[in-house]
């Protein structure tokens, strides 16, 4: 049977492994059980590897309280990453219209500077509505 010595954190979370073949290398087995591993079985690592999905939630597997592997809970996005999703939406967009306004001015083109001019507005409304959402 091949085993394998893991090391999790408080949440379950697979931070370290030890194959059984090289235990020896690293002190054997009483030590390394001492510094915190735990022996476990091939089928089991294999989820903690990633190699039976991603579990219920998409985000793999955890050491649940019972020792067993059990699906991961379900990622909540940060504000950090929320306003990092809002303003790079935003910015490529209010980005293009500036460069298409800078165009527009140079052909002196009033139709379509009058219209990208609307779009930077409604755009630029959109995005702060979008920050204030998230904050």
């Amino acid at each position: 049977m091949k085993y394998y010595y893991c090391k999790f954190d408080d949440a379950g979370k697979r931070t370290d492994t030890v194959p059984d073949f090289l235990a020896d290398s690293r002190g054997g087995e009483a030590k390394l059980i001492a510094a915190g591993y735990i022996k476990i079985l091939d089928d089991e690592y294999q989820y903690y590897a990633g190699n039976q999905g991603n579990g219920d939630n998409g985000n793999g597997y955890v050491r649940g309280s019972d020792g067993k592997p059990t699906s991961a809970a379900a990622h909540i996005q940060t504000t950090a990453e929320k306003l990092t999703a809002v303003k790079s939406t935003y910015e490529a967009q209010i980005s293009d219209l500036k460069d298409a306004l800078a165009t527009a001015t140079l052909a002196a083109d009033d139709t379509l500077i009058a219209s990208l001019k609307t779009d930077y507005a409604t755009a630029m409304t959109a995005y702060q509505a979008a920050l204030k959402e998230v904050s």
